[in-house]
């Protein structure tokens, strides 16, 4: 029989998560994604450093126009490379102005609807663990289970996080969330 001094532990492999590590990982790297935006936002961009940002369009206090909301109706990739304005970035969201088909928009990202970040400049990416928000038009029609109309073909993969942007070859890794969970 342990002595008090001996913590009792449950078996292996039965332990709740109390430390919630998963969930203050990803608050790490959005913190730092968010300080990053910071820094750029007061800066500028530094050298070769641009950055793809993807975000649920569908996710609450997203702010896009009619317009991309239709073409992108539940992810949209952007990039904050030569050609934006307005960064302004605080504790919940960034706001910026891009530039659509010769048309700015002004745009409203919450840091919660934020599921890809990628600086191909340095091919470093991050993938976070967001739920995809439910949309209505899922339920609507047969074809949309499959998420393609009917007679449209599979997308491409998305290109923005499998290119190889050195042209030395070198390749950076895109850290995942879900690669430290047991599965």
């Amino acid at each position: 029989m342990p002595d008090d001094s001996t913590p009792i532990l449950p078996p292996s492999g039965t332990a709740e998560d109390f430390y919630q590590y998963a969930e203050r990982a990803q608050t790490a790297l959005l913190d730092m994604v968010k300080n990053v935006l910071r820094q750029v936002a007061q800066d500028g961009l530094v050298g070769e450093h641009h950055f793809y940002l993807t975000y649920y369009t569908q996710s609450e206090g997203v702010v896009l126009s009619d317009k991309l909301n239709a073409n992108h109706p539940e992810e949209i990739t952007i990039v904050l490379q030569n050609q934006f304005e307005d960064l302004e970035v605080d504790e919940a969201e960034f706001r910026v102005t891009l530039s659509f088909d010769n048309q700015a928009e002004r745009l409203i990202v919450p840091f919660h609807a934020l599921s890809k970040f990628y600086d191909p400049s340095v091919a470093f990416g991050l993938m976070f663990d967001v739920e995809p928000p439910m949309t209505q038009n899922l339920e609507a029609a047969p074809e949309a289970e499959s998420g393609l109309a009917e007679g449209e073909q599979t997308p491409a993969p998305d290109p923005n996080l499998n290119q190889d942007p050195d042209p030395n070859g070198a390749s950076g890794e895109v850290v995942s969330l879900d690669s430290f969970r047991d599965k």
